[in-house]
């Protein structure tokens, strides 16, 4: 894409492989999906082959580089991280796997890079991920978070990075006040007239799971294949919005209707993330209301739990 197309462009990037490429662009345009989901966890992923007795676990051994991850994708990753830490089929794409992020900040009068420091500071220290490139139409800084990213930069022969430490996936500060001001709220009560409302509205479609970065509910699929004893099993994303989600031996469901998943989502990622990870469940890149086909709005939700 050329500077001039880029500057037209308008809403969300789709993501595309390249092997060759003659120019690249960064910017800060979304892409339609989180890319990183579906090349660490692709959502038909098959993992065991067996034949009668003899089950053979199947790794993607395959090396890839996801480039240009945007800054709120890398917030979620670092989420999946936790999810799936003792998980050998995610951590082998993971080691296999170049991550390099960007940022590109916006134009400011007499901008003299000050800028990108405070960004280093406040963002890159609690993410995880091997190059990261930051900058504007004066000022580009490269910094590495692995020595995976140093070795790829030093062998290209560019020395002039810097060097991030982690320092943890949580701020100082702690989670934001608001995240727990609506965590306190949704924990304490179910609003009725709220998920009604929207339940109403809600087509259970799963889009705004399936295009969330933080959404990883999957199932186990058994697929038989054509000659006795052989077959593959595959892990398949799945939504708590589908009404079969929740169902159980015996034909129970614990979310009854609509509105009852939904709450049951909203709970999820501000409420039960939160408890066990430590992290919010919700990035705000807001993809899951400009993927709702009935326009469901997650920022008018969350201001309705607050004043509730």
């Amino acid at each position: 894409m050329t500077p001039e197309k880029l500057k037209k462009f308008k809403g969300y990037f789709v993501r595309k492989k390249y092997k060759v490429f003659d120019y690249l662009a960064l910017g800060n345009k979304l892409p339609e999906t989180p890319f990183f989901k579906e090349a660490l966890f692709p959502w038909n992923d098959a993992v065991i082959e067996y034949n009668n007795a003899k089950q053979k676990e199947i790794f993607d051994n395959r090396k890839r580089v996801l480039l240009g991850v945007n800054i709120l994708d890398l917030r979620a990753l670092s989420l999946w991280h936790q999810v799936f830490e003792k998980d050998s089929f995610f951590q082998k794409r993971l080691r296999n796997t170049i991550i390099i992020g960007q940022f590109i900040a916006p134009v400011r009068k007499n901008d003299s890079g000050f800028l990108l420091d405070k960004f280093e500071e406040e963002n890159l220290e609690h993410l995880k991920f091997d190059i990261f490139i930051i900058g504007s139409e004066k000022y580009y800084k490269i910094f590495t978070g692995s020595e995976e990213g140093q070795k790829i930069l030093e062998d290209f022969g560019y020395t002039e990075y810097e060097h991030v430490d982690f320092m943890g996936l949580i701020k100082e500060e702690g989670m934001d006040e608001k995240v727990l001001k609506i965590k306190k709220k949704l924990k304490n009560r179910y609003v009725k007239k709220i998920w009604e409302k929207i339940g109403k509205k809600c087509l259970e479609c799963g889009r705004c799971t399936y295009v969330c970065p933080t959404c990883f509910c999957f199932d186990i699929v058994e697929k038989p294949g054509f000659k006795k004893g052989k077959g593959v099993r595959s892990r398949e994303w799945n939504s708590c919005l589908f009404p079969a989600f929740s169902q159980v031996t015996g034909g129970h469901k614990f979310q009854k209707n609509t509105a009852e998943r939904l709450y049951f989502w909203y709970y999820h990622k501000f409420v039960r993330i939160p408890e066990e990870f430590n992290l919010p469940g919700c990035v705000g890149c807001g993809r899951c209301s400009r993927a709702c086909p009935v326009g469901i709005d997650i920022v008018k939700v969350l201001d309705e739990i607050l004043k509730s």
